[in-house]
């Protein structure tokens, strides 16, 4: 997409339309006149893209977040196969079999229960409250349109939810290349592998969702869930001191870790 400058015309600007041609602008970053008002996003006075450099205004980067969000869901429509494979059998080491699905109106009370019977403090640090009825209508809404990624994991024989992961983008905003994962499992199927494999699917999904890195939230003291994401290639982007508090309320470091699929 290309837009004109004032004063520009096709036969002035020919070399720069081949090269923004080529460039789908996935990367737009912000730039500010002020200094007051840097880092305030609905205050960025003009937006620059990472790839090609060409510099667009607040109006233009609207139309194109826009070209963005409807690229990805093309994206998905194209690529079926990421549908399609689900539901699918797992054998877990410990002999127990489970089925995976994509997040539904058909088991979204199942998610729900699931979820009401974590323990506290599985919940306290996922960005939204999962055991929320409205949470979990926006999540299966945002997986039917193609926004996000839910996996859920059922007991074969029980058809209880024992496990989800899912992969959170933001199309709409100009970090919408990375995307986050979150996974929680049951407590009785910890150990089992269950939570790995489900990343893993989370993981080669996250392309035809548009993002280029996935990054995974906790606490510093989580050491079991720390080397799980460091066997899936998962490195240590940042510490966030005294970030979240814990249910006795007490300050907690939280721990992000990411992983760059670009390579």
């Amino acid at each position: 997409m290309r837009f004109f400058r004032r004063g520009e015309d096709e036969s002035s600007t020919q070399v720069a339309d081949v090269a923004s041609e080529t460039c789908e602008h996935v990367l737009l970053v912000p730039h500010w006149d002020s200094p007051e008002n840097m880092g305030i996003e609905d205050k960025a006075s003009s937006y620059r893209c990472n790839t090609c450099d060409e510099s667009f205004t607040r109006e233009e980067e609207e139309i194109l977040r826009g070209t963005e969000a409807d690229r990805i869901r093309r994206g998905l429509q194209e690529r079926p196969n990421i549908q399609a494979r689900y539901p699918v059998t797992w054998n877990l080491a410990d002999g127990r079999e489970v089925e995976l699905h994509h997040l539904s109106p058909s088991n979204r009370g199942a998610f729900l229960q699931f979820a009401r019977a974590l323990p506290h403090d599985d919940l306290l640090f996922l960005r939204e409250d999962i055991s929320s009825s409205s949470v979990v209508d926006t999540m299966v809404r945002n997986v039917q349109d193609g926004i996000d990624f839910v996996l859920v994991a059922e007991n074969r024989n029980t058809r209880e939810i024992v496990g989800y992961a899912s992969l959170h983008g933001e199309p709409m905003r100009w970090t919408r290349n990375v995307g986050e994962v979150r996974v929680i499992v049951a407590s009785d199927y910890r150990g089992s592998g269950l939570g790995g494999r489900m990343v893993r699917d989370v993981i080669d999904a996250a392309p035809n969702f548009g993002s280029r890195k996935i990054t995974a939230q906790m606490t510093v003291d989580q050491g079991g869930a720390r080397a799980a994401f460091e066997r899936l290639g998962f490195a240590e982007e940042a510490t966030l001191h005294g970030w979240v508090t814990d249910r006795r309320g007490l300050p907690r470091d939280l721990l992000i870790m990411a992983l760059d699929l670009s390579g």
